[in-house]
């Protein structure tokens, strides 16, 4: 099982990479799940630990525009290639993309 981020720790993260956090939030009681919206370069972005499956993922807005439907860019964790610790890595991959 892939160890939680700390939401923490990843916001300090993304405020060394001059990202302005809009807002984070946790919930432990849905498996510790936590998630930051965050924007930088003109993007929003959004960075969710889903606590039960064991993913980090890295989100956008989707094209469609309705506030609430977000559209995955990078996965990390359990099952997949990439590494929760490889956060900065992906978070720069989606703001330069």
């Amino acid at each position: 099982m892939t160890p939680a981020p700390n939401i923490e720790a990843s916001c300090e993260l993304l405020r060394e990479l001059d990202i302005t956090i809009e807002e984070a939030r946790s919930t432990p009681e849905s498996f510790g799940s936590w998630f930051i919206r965050a924007t930088a370069k003109g993007k929003l972005i959004r960075i969710v630990w889903d606590g039960r499956d064991g993913a980090l993922i890295i989100q956008e807005p989707s094209p469609r525009g309705a506030p609430s439907d977000w559209g995955d860019r990078w996965i990390a964790g359990n099952g997949y290639a990439r590494k929760t610790s490889e956060l900065r890595e992906g978070v720069l991959l989606v703001l330069d993309s």
